[in-house]
């Protein structure tokens, strides 16, 4: 195999192992298994003819070659990194379509409105929306599959930036019957032993809706995974855990069998719009339309104003 071959796919393997020295890690970081990342790192170390890790099977480390690669190979990703936002700034300034993502659940009061406003402001303009559930928390942002995106932060993802919409309560969901609902609030010390419903990728995303910060260091419950507002409150009418949710998913997805209790000591949760900060000119627009539409809403829902 010739050297050509060589793409921007090896190079981040070899960059995400070279800074946690653990394949096991590096695959969580770059959202892959650990078996497609050691194929990569293997096919990367025969197409450059020699190894680039010592692997025991309690560490991993740079060889002397692979230290000598590292420096260009760092340089090399920030050039790729560069030459991709010169080719989405190039593709937007030409484009009249935005990709707009959202996170399951996430600004359902606000999306029509803002479409709306949108529409009538850049009629030349298309929205394409996109959905994505609690496996793709960052809503497309982090691999360029949008523009921008309705989330709700915090989010692990470099390059972009967060104009906060509103913040609400967050909410304990309780089956009915369940111990805790003889409680008007709870606070966070009253549910960390209980188990829990989670979402399926493990992160920052994941820890701040397990009350992570409350913990610690100790590892929540976990008994059930679930990656959209339906599942998870299924598992929690079915009796399989609790979960902390925003205060809004009590009034948009209340069904029997379920009880929501406010937190009264965590921090208020928040919905945010995020793009990257090379955006175009219809993003800014759609994200000063956002700020506006959130600004002048009623508070029906408990949203506060930033």
């Amino acid at each position: 195999m010739s050297l050509m071959t060589i793409n921007l796919r090896h190079i981040r393997s070899f960059l995400a192992v070279a800074r946690v020295s653990s394949f096991a890690q590096a695959a969580v970081d770059l959202g892959i298994s650990q078996p497609a990342l050691s194929q990569t790192i293997i096919q990367l170390e025969r197409l450059v003819g020699f190894s680039l890790f010592q692997r025991t099977t309690r560490s991993v480390s740079l060889t002397v070659n692979g230290e000598i690669l590292l420096e260009r190979a760092r340089a090399l990703a920030e050039t790729m990194e560069a030459f991709h936002a010169d080719v989405r700034m190039l593709r937007q300034s030409i484009s009249t379509e935005i990709r707009l993502g959202y996170l399951i659940g996430t600004g359902v009061e606000y999306l029509p409105e803002i479409l709306k406003i949108f529409e009538k402001k850049r009629p030349e303009a298309r929205v394409s929306l996109v959905e994505f559930d609690f496996n793709r928390p960052d809503a497309g942002l982090a691999d360029n599959t949008v523009d921008c995106a309705l989330i709700r932060p915090p989010i692990d993802v470099a390059g972009i930036s967060i104009t906060t919409l509103a913040t609400e309560r967050c909410v304990v969901c309780l089956p009915d019957g369940h111990p805790l609902t003889r409680f008007a609030g709870l606070k966070v010390d009253q549910i960390l032993d209980e188990p829990f419903i989670a979402a399926p990728k493990p992160g920052v995303w994941r820890d701040y809706w397990l009350a992570g910060d409350h913990r610690m260091g100790k590892q929540a419950r976990v008994v059930f995974e679930a990656a959209t507002v339906d599942s998870e409150l299924q598992a929690v009418a079915t009796r399989k855990g609790i979960s902390i949710s925003a205060e809004s998913t009590a009034k948009y997805y209340a069904r029997p069998g379920i009880e929501f209790r406010p937190l009264l000591d965590m921090p208020n949760c928040s919905i945010a719009i995020a793009s990257r900060t090379e955006t175009n000119p219809l993003v800014r627009d759609l994200i000063q339309i956002a700020k506006e539409v959130a600004r002048v809403m009623p508070d029906e829902t408990g949203l506060r104003r930033p």
